[in-house]
This record gives C-alpha cells, structure tokens and sequence, in this order.
C-alpha cells in the first residue's frame, strides 16, 4: 500500500485520515505498517516535483520553507522533508550546503 494513493499524504498524515473517517486504532495500524520507507520518500519526491515550479523566484530560504511546510501539512516528518527538497533543490542548482536550518536532519 503506497502513500500516494490517499493524496500523497505520509504515515502520520494516513494516520489522521485514517482516525478522522472512523477507521479503528487496530487496523489503521495494519494499514500504516504496509507503508515503507521507499514508499513514503517516493510519494513526498512526487508532491514536491509537482510544487517546486511554483516557487521559483523566490529566495532559497523562502523555497525551502514553503516546499517543507507543504510536506510537514501532509505528514511527513521534518528528517523526510528536509532530505526530499534538499535533492530537489540541488537537481536544480540550489546549493545543498546553503539550504538552512535542519536541512541535515535523518528521516
């Protein structure tokens, strides 16, 4: 069961969903163990290729905030946001060493 399937949203975002339509603690836990790693940085590469065109021309600081707030809002944990936009950033020129705060957080 991959992320992607529930608009892109991470384990704790499923996780909230999950709870919000009534779904018991016991198999929303069933659920949320077919989640793995690689599914879970695959939905959150998917949702930020689709959103860093809307932040060009903005300050790196600024890119780097928006991209990883609007991963932090779907569930993913700060580790997986940070990893994820700084690839992103970096493939397309942005400096990795530059791109702030945090940005050498694990997942």
């Amino acid at each position: 069961m991959g992320t992607t399937g529930c608009r892109g949203l991470g384990r704790r975002g499923l996780a909230h969903e999950l709870r919000r339509k009534g779904v018991d603690d016991e198999t929303a836990a069933l659920a949320l163990e077919q989640v793995d790693d690689e599914a879970e940085l695959e939905a959150a590469r998917s949702l930020v290729r689709r959103r860093i065109a809307s932040t060009r021309g903005l300050e790196r600081d600024r890119r780097m905030a928006r991209l990883v707030g609007m991963l932090a809002r779907k569930g993913y944990g700060a580790g997986t946001a940070y990893r994820v936009v700084r690839e992103a950033l970096a493939e397309q020129g942005a400096d990795a060493d530059e791109l702030g705060p945090g940005a050498d957080l694990d997942g």
